[in-house]
Order: C-alpha cells, then structure tokens, then sequence
C-alpha cells in the first residue's frame, strides 16, 4: 500500500471537503466553501488558518505577500477553486505556493464542478523542472541585443524560480530584484501617462519598470494578454521616447513576451 507524507491528515482534510461539497452543493462563491472547511477542520481539533498573508521572497529578497486559502496544521496547502473543472493552471500554482512556503504537500479542491474531485500536489525540488523557449534573435535584437537578451533571460529566470499563480506585484518586484542583479539600470515607475491625439492628457497609477533608455518592461498577471491595449503602450514609448517595450504575462503556465517598437 502507498504511504503518502502527512496522509492522515490530507485524508481529514479530503473527508472534510466531501462532507462540505455534499453539504452546500456547487452554486456558492469561494469565501463560503472556505468558512465551511474551517468550521470543521477547527471543530475536529485541527489547526487551520484562512486568508493569512505571508511573505514571498525572491533569491531571498522580499518581493511581496500572498494569501492561502487555507493553511492546515503548519503542513498542508490547501487550494480552494470553484471552476467547472481544474486545469493545469491550477495545478501550476498550487506547486507554486508550495515551492514559495518550503513545503511539500498540498490540495487542491474544486467545488464547482459536478462532482466532488480532490486533487494531491507535490513539490520536491529534485522533480521540478520547467521548460522556457527564447524568443527568435530577430525579436530580441529589434534595439540593443544585449540588453534585451538579458531583460528577456531576466523575465524567464523569474518565471521559473517563482511559477505561476501570484499576484502581478510580486512578479514585479521580483523582476526588478532580478534585472538589478544583472546589472541592467532598471528604475520602479508607478505611473503611465495617458495619451490622447498624440497629447499626454492624464496619469494612472500603473507599476512597471524602466531600463535605461532602451526598454519599458510590463510584468502582468491577467487571464488574458489582450486586456493590454497595444497602442496605449505604442503611444507612451513615442511620448517617454524610449524604442522597445516587452510585456511578460506571468499568469501563463508558459512564458511568451510580446516585444514592441514604438
């Protein structure tokens, strides 16, 4: 018979999840099946902590905070999900979690799916591995090919080191912590000038990162690239008169940066 590492207690914690799932059903938002599960895991005994936020590091620098949906027992990280069924995506970062906590097992439990469908994560650092592709040299040598081969190395280096799932400021600061380190002169911006008929109208809040005067760097995390409007960064390059942006979107279970001329 297999043993799995701290299996008595995933075993509670899957036995919980049932009784919740078959308890409220499918239909309700996340929050509620994650006050279920710590009414009964606390009414067993069990410690359990809920939306905790704890500190992420990046080649040990701070780079930010994340919240676990659960937290059970000091051991196991579990991941809540309410999706018509679970993806890779979620399986990337519930590894994620794992590997940014040190710890090795995890669950990760869908209850919007129509059926009842735990999942284990592990995370051994002997096993992982990831792949990455560079771009194509004409990509990468569009301005300064040394310094865009070393933003573009920077951007996969974190994307390996960190994995998917965090918030877009983490993976910011850890590019910026990255690219420091490359010795590239990079400088945090937290604002974007909005641009209308080729006049600068008004400023938001946006964090990205500014290399010298070659490149703008955009680290996001969305569901979906094309939130980015392309012309809107077109215009701020002409404006800040820098040549190149790269947009990296570290929501993606691979990483693809899009590079822009102005």
């Amino acid at each position: 018979m297999t043993h799995y590492l701290h299996s008595d207690l995933t075993h509670t914690i899957i036995g919980v999840y049932y009784d919740v799932y078959n308890g409220l059903g499918n239909t309700y938002p996340e929050h509620v099946y994650e006050k279920a599960m710590l009414y009964d895991l606390q009414r067993l005994g069990i410690r359990c902590s809920r939306q905790d936020e704890y500190q992420i590091f990046y080649k040990e620098t701070l780079v930010g905070l994340q919240k676990l949906d659960l937290f059970v027992a000091d051991h196991v990280i579990v991941e809540l999900k309410v999706a018509p069924e679970l993806t890779n995506l979620h399986m990337a970062q519930a590894i994620s979690y794992l590997k940014a906590f040190n710890k090795e097992v995890g669950l990760l439990l869908n209850f919007g799916g129509s059926s009842a469908t735990p999942k284990r994560t592990y995370f051994s650092p002997q096993a992982m591995s990831y792949t990455t592709k560079p771009l194509e040299q004409s990509a990468t040598a569009l301005i300064d090919s040394h310094i865009t081969d070393q933003i573009i190395g920077g951007l996969y280096e974190v994307h390996q080191t960190l994995g998917a799932g965090f918030i877009y400021r983490i993976y910011a600061n850890a590019c910026y912590e990255e690219l420091a380190q490359r010795g590239l002169p990079v400088r945090r911006q937290r604002e974007m000038q909005v641009v209308y008929r080729n006049q600068p109208l008004t400023k938001i809040k946006f964090a990205h990162l500014r290399v010298g005067d070659t490149a703008l760097v955009f680290p996001v995390a969305i569901t979906d690239i094309n939130q980015i409007s392309i012309n809107n960064i077109k215009d701020w390059l002409r404006l800040e008169q820098v040549p190149l942006a790269i947009v990296a979107n570290f929501y993606d279970l691979r990483l693809r940066p899009v590079v822009l001329k102005a």
